[in-house]
């Protein structure tokens, strides 16, 4: 019953509990660690530091911190999505664009904690909990890399079994240097994060440092299909969409875009730059619903109406009308060979899932070494953002991403035609964490306070982290990775001349998959569920008439 208490206790609850690090003036001969925490994308950035100040030696007598059991209501279970890469959008809500990196922080934890000891591992454990850092592949597309930098004087002080598990579970390098400058991890951080990052790390940030701990992370892909299809004045990038069946009222497309993009109306009024996307799911055998005989009757009645008011006025012009059969027989053919029954057409690859409370669209990056990062938007209908990541958790972010709809036939029932039609908005924006108070309101509370931190493992002296700093920026475009080379919209057309048709009515639902409000997203791994990138969008990239080639 004890436990179940426990789990219900709120972030502001835990904020409350959490202690202030006590404020001491820098001793002489002080040691600062540096954990640096790097995501960086062609879209999506993150770069975050932590830092640390040493210890006076602690007087002989006194205690040690007792190791013991610590609860986290934020343990993390495995590597799919947890509370813990949602809790940041919760204890930082504050109605603006963010953007986090959840497995570049759990990294930094993970490698954090394999320096610690006594009561300040068992509160990074309670959060860690089963998670295990999954290995990826390095390549041209993706850099996930560590590095331990060491000033040359403090060699010796080092923990060899702290380098020595670094360099063996974390592939990390085991860098020594004169500290005399940034240069050489400045240099390291540019390389290992796909040139994206040049420099972290002041000069002067070396002044009293002995030692930094680096994760960084980089990713540069492409959508496997751009959102929209581009003329770039070349040639034409994505997939062509146009739906128009034979004698009937239905007809969807989505345009190439030759010029602007297309501009959407968000939530503020104002208008943001966007990419179209559409698809038409037709699970309606017209024929066999409205019956053969029925079909031949109909339009036999209606051509001959037709023919009685000589709106094409053949007469006068010395035409005559086609024999009513013929018509007929004609316009079964065209319906039979025309009309797409179990037909399935879109202009990109994509799947949603919508119902009254929440929208959702998500789109796949290509594969690159067996990984393949996936883009999930999620969008409340009926709450505003803020009130939404408030209330939401794992559990319910996971039980909406498992009912998403790819374009697949089996997934939406007999009787209707499915349009589904929407603008998904484009952005551009960076955003700061206060990582170090988040974390302490997760319950990690000791490594960031002097006279409690135990990183006994990690180094001869004693030290505590003492800064803690993340941040991030985000380019999401038509291509995934990019800014278009060109930009625009076109428009549909329509001729109409005189001749005959009957046009039927379908029966059609109609699903908007506008991200017109706020939202937020997520980008994962597709196979483990990884989180990689998290965060809000409040105010996307603001329309402007211009074209790009």
């Amino acid at each position: 019953m004890e436990e179940k208490e426990k789990d219900n206790v709120s972030l502001n609850e835990v904020e409350n509990k959490v202690e202030s690090p006590s404020k001491k003036d820098k001793k002489k001969n002080q040691t600062i660690l540096i954990l640096a925490v790097i995501a960086v994308v062609l879209v999506f950035a993150v770069v975050g530091v932590f830092a640390g100040k040493n210890l006076l030696d602690k007087k002989k007598g006194k205690e040690e911190v007792d190791s013991k059991e610590v609860f986290s209501k934020y343990k993390m279970s495995g590597n799919g999505l947890q509370d813990f890469d949602l809790s940041f959008l919760q204890l930082e809500n504050n109605e603006q664009n963010m953007i986090y990196s959840p497995l570049s922080i759990k990294y930094a934890l993970e490698m954090l904690g394999e320096g610690a000891n006594g009561n300040t591992k068992a509160q990074i454990d309670a959060v860690i909990g089963a998670y295990k850092a999954k290995k990826y592949n390095n390549s041209p597309n993706m850099s996930l890399a560590n590095a331990l930098f060491v000033r040359d004087s403090y060699k010796e002080n080092m923990k060899e079994e702290y380098t020595s598990r670094l360099a063996t579970k974390y592939n990390a390098d085991v860098i020594f240097d004169t500290f005399a400058n940034a240069t050489t991890i400045n240099g390291w951080i540019k390389e290992k994060t796909l040139g994206l990052i040049s420099e972290l790390v002041q000069d002067s940030d070396l002044n009293d440092m002995q030692y930094i701990l680096v994760n960084a992370l980089g990713i540069d892909m492409e959508w496997k299909n751009v959102i929209q299809s581009i003329y770039t004045g070349e040639e034409q990038k994505g997939l062509s969409y146009s739906v128009a069946y034979p004698h009937t009222k239905y007809q969807d497309a989505v345009e190439t875009i030759m010029g602007n993009f297309p501009s959407l109306d968000f939530s503020n009024s104002t208008k943001v730059k966007s990419s179209r996307i559409g698809a038409t799911v037709n699970n309606y055998d017209f024929i066999k619903e409205q019956g053969e005989d029925n079909i031949r009757n109909k339009v036999k009645e209606e051509y001959e109406q037709f023919v009685a008011r000589d709106e094409c006025e053949y007469k006068a012009q010395g035409r005559t009308y086609e024999e009513t059969e013929a018509v007929v027989n004609r316009y079964m053919k065209e319906l039979k060979e025309g009309y797409g029954y179990k037909d399935v057409k879109f202009s990109t690859d994509f799947s949603f899932y919508s119902d009254e409370t929440v929208k959702l669209f998500a789109k796949d990056l290509k594969e690159y070494d067996g990984t393949t990062l996936q883009y999930i938007g999620v969008m409340p209908k009926q709450k505003n953002l803020k009130d939404y990541i408030a209330s939401m958790n794992a559990s319910k972010i996971n039980d909406l991403v498992g009912k998403l709809k790819t374009m697949d036939l089996e997934n939406f029932e007999y009787g209707k035609i499915y349009r589904i039609r929407g603008l998904i908005p484009l952005f551009n924006f960076e955003y700061q964490m206060n990582l170090l108070e988040d974390l302490k309101k997760l319950g990690i509370t000791d490594v960031f306070e002097d006279g409690k931190a135990d990183l006994s493992k990690l180094s001869k002296e004693s030290s505590y982290i003492g800064y803690v700093a993340h941040k991030a920026n985000i380019d999401f475009s038509n291509e995934g990775i990019k800014a278009s080379a060109a930009t625009g919209i076109g428009g549909l057309g329509s001729a109409a001349g005189c001749g005959f048709d009957y046009l039927w009515d379908l029966p059609v639902e109609e699903i908007d998959l506008n991200f017109d409000h706020p939202y937020f997203f997520l980008v994962r791994d597709k196979s483990s569920g990884e989180i990689w990138f998290t965060g809000s969008v409040y105010q996307p990239t603001e329309w402007k008439n211009e074209v790009q080639f």
